[in-house]
């Protein structure tokens, strides 16, 4: 449970204006409530290395000690701007999670320490048996399962919640999907929201992001954002701030950047 952590907690609520459905800009990791959360999944990761615990990034999975600074805007803001990390949140109720593809990922494991209930859906098998493995033992409320949201249409009960999921993640996975399928995905991972429950995600974004199919303009950003269907919390409209990054190491000549869109079903 939060609490359990010993940490005074923080409601930050997102004001209707706030920029934060946006391109990536590493001045959003100064903003209060992302830098007390990045600090706080800093520390976490410690304790979980000195326990002896993996990580993994980009399917890769190795003792990890820190989370490259793209890696964190997208982990922090996502966790924070939805009053999900340990930081924001209001009280210490458990909340029910759903993880898109993040099998052996910080936020799963660091989610689930604050005693949520965590379903991530990977389609990698032997990342989700790592997953279950590691979280029967050390304890955590994780269910990992290879559904694919694209050829499977699972409802929330069947995913082990009533009415649907207090929060959906999606942290840089959609432009792994052949682009047929992004549309399904983005209406299925919304349709699993709860009333008053809230989805992040972030995508490769940029012309020349190397990944398999990013979303390389702002017209169909808004084509996800409407096959989405809720509202966006904060600004109104996607900003392309124009910035492009070497965020492969694979990739060195490639300029790209992260984007970001947060929304809330209402209640």
């Amino acid at each position: 449970m939060a609490t359990s952590l010993g940490l005074r907690l923080f409601e930050f609520p997102v004001e209707s204006t706030q920029t934060i459905n946006k391109t990536l800009d590493f001045c959003d990791l100064q903003e209060p409530q992302v830098r007390a959360t990045a600090n706080e999944i800093k520390r976490w990761m410690w304790r979980w290395l000195l326990k002896g615990e993996p990580l993994g990034v980009n399917g890769r999975v190795k003792h990890r000690f820190y989370i490259r600074r793209h890696k964190m805007w997208e982990y922090a803001r996502g966790l924070a701007l939805t009053n999900t990390s340990a930081r924001t949140r209001s009280n210490d109720r458990p909340l029910t999670v759903l993880d898109i593809g993040g099998a052996m990922t910080a936020p799963v494991f660091y989610l689930a320490g604050l005693g949520d209930s965590v379903v991530c859906l990977d389609i990698d098998q032997q990342l989700t048996d790592r997953t279950n493995t590691t979280a029967a033992r050390r304890q955590l409320r994780i269910d990992a399962r290879t559904t694919n949201l694209v050829d499977d249409d699972p409802s929330a009960a069947d995913l082990g919640v009533d009415d649907g999921f207090d929060r959906v993640f999606c942290f840089c996975v959609i432009e792994h999907v052949p682009a047929p399928g992004q549309t399904v995905l983005a209406q299925r991972m919304a349709a699993l929201v709860k009333p008053g429950g809230m989805l992040a995600m972030s995508f490769d974004f940029g012309e020349d992001a190397p990944s398999e199919a990013p979303l390389r303009t702002t017209e169909r950003v808004d084509e996800i954002r409407s096959a989405i269907g809720l509202p966006l919390m904060g600004n109104d409209a996607f900003v392309d701030t124009g910035s492009r990054h070497r965020l492969d190491r694979r990739y060195p000549d490639r300029l790209f950047t992260f984007g970001s869109m947060f929304f809330q079903r209402p209640q």
